[in-house]
């Protein structure tokens, strides 16, 4: 959390995100506005990936679910086998969604490498091809398997795709959020060479 919010601050600073990120308190000097964002999009987040958490495969049978307690908070939530197991899992959903970004910023982070040292004074073909060449691959396999393993029925076929699906909707929301605030500020969405 605080890597984030100090990410969130440094990106407000830097106009990437709205700038009332970018403001410290006046008396703690800590980002308290970032802190607290990203404190109820976490709440939100683990309140979405327990939610249904017993959907899909992890389903659990009818006489389980007979087996509990018979209360409002006990058995709510609980329908049948058959409908719970129509269900993604929310927790492996999020799961999913959360990897999905990560193997994206890796497979930038080593692609950016390889361009970043090619043609310098210094570059090494171990250090600034292979090893980040070998991981700009294994980041786009990790990143094929989503749509790969329900193809070919390997695990489960929902939480991939809606992981992908949720992944599409932020990356669509990203794209759009920079395109205006650099149009707002009279920036170039691309850079050109002069």
């Amino acid at each position: 959390m605080n890597t984030g919010a100090r990410v969130t601050y440094a990106m407000g600073r830097d106009n990437e995100v709205p700038e009332h990120f970018g403001v410290l308190h006046s008396k703690s000097l800590t980002p308290r506005r970032a802190i607290w964002a990203l404190a109820v999009i976490s709440a939100i987040i683990g309140v979405i990936a327990v939610s249904l958490a017993f959907g899909d495969a992890g389903a659990p049978s009818d006489a389980s679910i007979a087996a509990l307690p018979h209360g409002i908070f006990s058995s709510f939530g609980y329908s049948t086998h058959d409908k719970m197991a129509a269900l993604p899992n929310s927790l492996l959903t999020i799961t999913l969604t959360s990897n999905f970004g990560t193997f994206i910023l890796y497979a930038l982070s080593c692609g950016l490498c390889i361009m970043a040292y090619n043609k310098r004074h210094d570059y090494n073909v171990v250090r600034h091809l292979l090893i980040p060449g070998f991981g700009l691959v294994a980041n786009l396999v990790c990143m094929a398997f989503y749509l790969i393993s329900p193809v070919f029925g390997l695990g489960t076929f929902k939480e991939p795709l809606l992981a992908l699906g949720i992944s599409a909707v932020w990356g669509i929301y990203g794209a759009i959020y920079f395109i205006r605030s650099s149009k707002t500020k009279g920036m170039d969405v691309l850079l050109t060479t002069k």
